[in-house]
């Protein structure tokens, strides 16, 4: 059954230029895969394809597996669709002619992982020229140098510091500037402008990807939209290809994908977008812009479906998300953040819906004020318990606004044994195959240390088998030489307890110990070879023999820049919560796509929540840090530890990026940029109250340090408990 919009969206478009403004929950997916199934059915698209570009890699599966099974079911065998990601898109496009962009036809392309460990490599190398490292650390403040400590804030400086040279470097590709016109450009700065210092930075990163034969995704999008823009004959091949063009989480779009599409669209061609501005929460992480969606879909030219319906949330939760909307647009205090949401407010759907809306008896959206940080996350961890008890059926999620507030709030649950699942790329369970290998490795590196061995094991066999323990503790004081080189070749269970012989854990440990030998007496002079052939005994499935053959592969990489590396750094650098594989891994996890499970909390950041859904959630530290709604509330983008001038140095760098790049506008950037954060957090805020389908638990802290957001008592409504 099509809801409003959607009807529309699938029954009636058919050529031109389209936006479909949607809202959370309202089925946008479903209805861009039913238009593309009934265009597809009338033959529409021939002698051409639909395609469909989204941004990640398990909407592309998604979008996939939902036409192949509609279309099989209608005996329809062509295949008249591509599904891709943007930047798999882009490759495509330059694998048409790398020599028109001068890159080489077996070219590489980087990952996040990847480019930020060259952006080190970069940095590291300016610091080692004159004085750049004195002009390093002389954006410190030298009053909280001195209270904090060198040690704890060069780790918050290195990691700032990373975020912004990459940001700005992304800035300088985007705007075509190459690193010999930035350095030309910026030559009459002083050493300490940020912008000099990013050019410097630009030049000695674009050295080591050329050196390498590698782009970065800011490259791919050039590059790709420099050949359609050069080549008038590959432009015409992909208009020929795609009939129609259509772009899935528009609202996420940036310029030059915008523009890509457009290409090869054409003027007078068929471009679907379909977004949710309300949803435009990237602008932080990447250079997105939510106004080119919304400007797309205000042009006279522009056929738009509004789809309004959402069976996701019980009716009292669509009324608080409708609420924030509207105080938003009418009330916020900050006179210029009121278009931060647009005017695009949730509908339940229909009484004989297939997928009616939750019921839920009583009370459905609940608040508190805690005193202190601490009492907060301890209430929701108490909470959390309560709803698992009472709704084992249920699924539960904690959205929180940092990975430090995570952390805290982890320990709590460890505490209090509520079981938890974190949704972030280096969570165990996203990474179990990096740090399984890390851990083999790690013990063949060093087969002699019992401690080693104890890691391996409790990696390899499930902690829950009877004996588990009970082994763990005898590892403790074997003899390991003699536990893999005995005499006969075999054990002498009669060393061992009886105990712990007749235990399931005894059997499994029995296997895992000849595996450990095999790999032991494999050739260590060929790691990448290791860790295919480990791969291959512990009979790793699909997903896991993906992220293996990527560790292989990454190893001649990690190898090749230094001589020295040993298989001890490889295991080492498998086991760091954030490396070099996280991103891959993280990439094969999200293929399979996230189900929600009853009985566990899941625990996010506001931002890792978005498309996904639970039956309660609870939405914590709604406070004037991490929501502000006015310019004098404070910032998360102000850095406590840099001088008072460089307090905000994306500001800092805007302005002098707008100085040598701009139009010679007085703008105020370090206004502009408070405003920017305060509409992004309004957005943030209105994810998080869509996500619960059933009951939403609101929390923040207020007292004379930290104040509760404006928003709070807004959502809150009269549900708030002191």
């Amino acid at each position: 059954m099509l809801r409003v919009g959607q009807k529309e969206l699938v029954e009636t478009y058919r050529s031109g230029y389209c936006g479909v403004p949607a809202i959370p929950g309202g089925g946008k997916t479903f209805a861009l895969t039913k238009w593309a199934i009934e265009v597809i059915t009338e033959g529409l698209p021939k002698p051409g394809k639909i395609l469909i570009v989204t941004y990640m890699t398990s909407a592309v599966n998604n979008f996939k597996q939902r036409i192949s099974a509609e279309l099989e079911k209608r005996g329809i065998t062509s295949r008249d669709y591509y599904v891709s990601t943007i930047h798999s898109l882009c490759l495509q496009i330059i694998k048409e002619r790398p020599d028109l962009v001068g890159i080489n036809e077996e070219v590489e392309v980087i990952d996040g992982a990847q480019k930020n460990n060259l952006l080190k490599d970069a940095i590291t190398a300016w610091k080692r020229v004159g004085e750049n490292q004195r002009v390093y650390m002389y954006f410190l403040d030298e009053n909280t140098l001195q209270k904090t400590g060198y040690d704890k804030l060069s780790k918050k400086w290195d990691a700032t510091f990373l975020q912004l040279m990459s940001t700005t470097i992304s800035d300088f590709k985007t705007n075509g500037i190459t690193p010999k016109e930035a350095l030309n450009q910026v030559k009459g700065f002083g050493a300490v402008s940020l912008l000099k210092i990013a050019a410097q930075i630009y030049f000695e990163y674009e050295k080591r990807l050329r050196r390498k034969g590698l782009i970065d995704f800011e490259d791919m999008l050039l590059k790709a939209k420099e050949i359609l823009m050069k080549d008038s004959l590959i432009l015409d091949k992909y208009r020929k290809k795609y009939t129609f063009v259509c772009e899935d989480e528009a609202q996420d779009s940036n310029k030059i994908q915008t523009e890509i599409l457009k290409l090869i669209a054409g003027a007078n061609g068929n471009f679907l977008r379909v977004g949710d501005s309300n949803q435009a929460i990237m602008t932080t992480f990447a250079n997105s812009d939510m106004k080119l969606f919304k400007e797309f879909c205000e042009d006279k030219n522009v056929k738009t479906f509004g789809i309004v319906q959402s069976s996701r949330n019980s009716l009292q939760i669509i009324r608080t998300a409708n609420e924030f909307v509207r105080y938003v647009r009418d009330f916020h205090p900050t006179f210029a953040c009121r278009e931060s949401l647009l005017p695009q407010y949730i509908q339940p759907v229909s009484e004989d819906d297939e997928f009616p809306n939750p019921v839920v008896e009583g009370d459905a959206v609940f608040a508190s004020v805690f005193n202190k940080k601490e009492d907060e996350l301890l209430g929701i961890a108490e909470k959390c318990q309560a709803i698992l008890s009472e709704f084992p059926e249920k699924t539960t999620a904690v959205l929180l606004p940092d990975a430090f507030k995570i952390g805290a709030f982890i320990n709590l649950l460890k505490e209090k044994e509520i079981p938890y699942e974190y949704l972030d790329n280096s969570s165990e369970e996203r990474n179990y195959t990096l740090i399984l290998l890390g851990r083999i490795l790690d013990f063949i590196a060093s087969p002699d240390r019992n401690e080693k061995l104890i890691e391996v094991i409790k990696v390899m066999m499930n902690n829950e088998i009877e004996g588990f323990q009970l082994l763990l503790e005898k590892l403790k004081y074997v003899n390991i030489e003699e536990l893999f080189y005995p005499m006969a070749g075999e054990i002498n269970e009669e060393e061992y307890d009886e105990s712990l012989r007749e235990t399931p854990a005894w059997e499994a440990f029995l296997t895992i110990r000849t595996q450990l030998k095999d790999f032991l007496e494999f050739p260590f002079t060929i790691p990448e070879k290791l860790v295919l052939y480990i791969s291959e005994k512990l009979n790793f499935n699909r997903e896991e023999v993906a992220i293996a053959q990527k560790v292989a592969s990454g190893i001649k990489f990690l190898f090749a820049d230094d001589p020295r590396y040993k298989l001890s750094d490889l295991a080492f650098e498998l086991l760091k919560p954030k490396n070099a594989f996280n991103y891959f891994a993280n990439l094969v996890f999200e293929l399979k796509g996230y189900e929600a499970k009853p009985g566990v909390v899941a625990i996010s950041t506001y931002h890792k929540a978005k498309g996904l859904e639970w039956d309660n959630v609870f939405l914590g530290s709604i406070t004037a840090d991490d929501f502000p709604a006015m310019v004098n509330d404070k910032f998360k983008t102000d850095i406590y530890f840099l001088r008072p001038t460089f307090r905000c140095p994306s500001a800092v760098l805007k302005k002098e990026f707008h100085q040598v790049f701009g139009d010679g506008s007085e703008i105020d950037f370090q206004l502009n940029g408070k405003l920017d954060f305060i509409g992004e957090r309004v957005r943030l805020l209105y994810v998080g109250i869509t996500r619960a389908k059933e009951r939403l638990f609101l929390s923040t802290v207020n007292n004379r340090i930290t104040k509760k957001s404006a928003y709070f008592d807004v959502i809150a409504g009269q549900n708030v408990s002191e």
